[in-house]
């Protein structure tokens, strides 16, 4: 049997749980479609878009104009894919012609922005309205993004909650008895992120414990009003922006800090998260993760059991959760056993591979 996976750029850096996803699979074998080869394609039976003469020009337009380019309908000639597996709802939406055409069974993944931000943007409740029509099942990351497809009406008898998840074997865990003061934080300088509550939060830390210190891997937008956020406080020796880092780099990067920061909020615009992958990750490694009760993290951490969780847009929760930590290594002991576990039951990619193949069968 043959799954054909489409996702308009393949891969960005950050998804690597598409690539896990892609590469592990057991009864389904992958073919790749996209418009835009970039990452995470070696070895990978996978077909661009011709970009080049007259067809080239077709199908940019064809993709300008969301729709399918052309060359998928050769595509699904050639290849005669038992389903078709959407990422994200953007790319997915590009599909309906080629799907219409082939009556392939359709599911689509749906991540986070795609299913808060971008139906909110002009003309594209009417494209979701015609993606409901279409797909035959949408699978959501979280309970919580399963809510949100249902607010926006899709059928929730057509949903499924299947978790983002880790290849264990690859990533070992480290027991961690108490925690120091290397504190880390990783992803997007987006409000979202709610990056600034953490500084604020270092801020009242360092009153107690000046030697903490606190490494951000991550690029973009607030680049600039994070810095001066961090000079107004006097941070500059004590925060550091490392940019941009690879998903292998900042794993090693989990087993080399004390705890993981994951303050994440709803931001003015709406746009929210799903559950962020390194929080599974840094779980998986064992670090102690301080999280907000921010849509799908309450799914992920219990309290006192698998990490330490705190409302959104609150330093002083944040620096409380910190002191915690550093003076209880009885619960550093304790979230660090319980993230793995609940990593190991929830958000293996064993179970990940054979609940999405499963769903596949019984569309077929």
């Amino acid at each position: 049997m043959k799954v054909l996976h489409f996702k308009t750029t393949y891969l960005n850096e950050s998804e690597t749980f598409i690539d896990r996803l892609v590469r592990n699979h057991q009864e389904f074998s992958p073919v790749i479609a996209t418009c835009n080869k970039l990452a995470f394609t070696e070895g990978l039976n996978i077909h661009e878009m011709p970009k080049s003469g007259f067809a080239g020009l077709v199908n940019t337009i064809q993709l300008k104009l969301n729709s399918s380019p052309k060359f998928l309908y050769k595509v699904f000639k050639q290849e005669k894919p038992d389903v078709v597996h959407g990422h994200f709802g953007l790319d997915s939406y590009r599909l309906i012609p080629v799907i219409k055409k082939f009556g392939t069974p359709f599911i689509v993944n749906f991540y986070g922005h795609d299913v808060i931000r971008l139906p909110q943007e002009f003309g594209w409740t009417a494209r979701y309205n015609r993606l409901k029509k279409h797909l035959d099942f949408a699978i959501a990351g979280s309970d919580d993004m399963k809510s949100n497809l249902i607010d926006l009406g899709f059928n929730p008898e057509r949903i499924q909650t299947i978790k983002l998840a880790v290849d264990l074997e690859k990533i070992q865990f480290q027991q961690r008895d108490s925690a120091g003061l290397n504190i880390m934080m990783v992803g997007r300088l987006v409000e979202k992120k709610g990056f600034i509550f953490a500084i604020r939060a270092l801020s009242m830390l360092r009153e107690k414990y000046p030697e903490a210190q606190m490494n951000i891997f991550g690029d973009g937008e607030l680049l600039e009003v994070l810095k001066l956020e961090v000079a107004a406080l006097d941070l500059e020796n004590r925060v550091h922006f490392k940019g941009f880092t690879n998903n292998d780099e900042i794993i090693r990067q989990l087993y080399h800090h004390d705890m993981l920061l994951v303050p994440s909020v709803q931001a003015k615009d709406g746009d929210r998260e799903g559950i962020p992958q390194t929080t599974v990750e840094g779980m998986a490694t064992g670090i102690p993760v301080i999280a907000t009760d921010h849509a799908g993290l309450p799914e992920l951490i219990d309290d006192g059991k698998t990490g330490l969780q705190v409302p959104e847009r609150d330093p002083e929760a944040l620096y409380l959760a910190m002191h915690k930590l550093i003076q209880s290594p009885e619960i550093v002991k304790q979230v660090s056993h319980g993230g793995r576990k609940k990593v190991m039951e929830e958000h293996n990619i064993d179970i990940q591979v054979t609940k999405t193949e499963k769903l596949y069968k019984s569309l077929l």
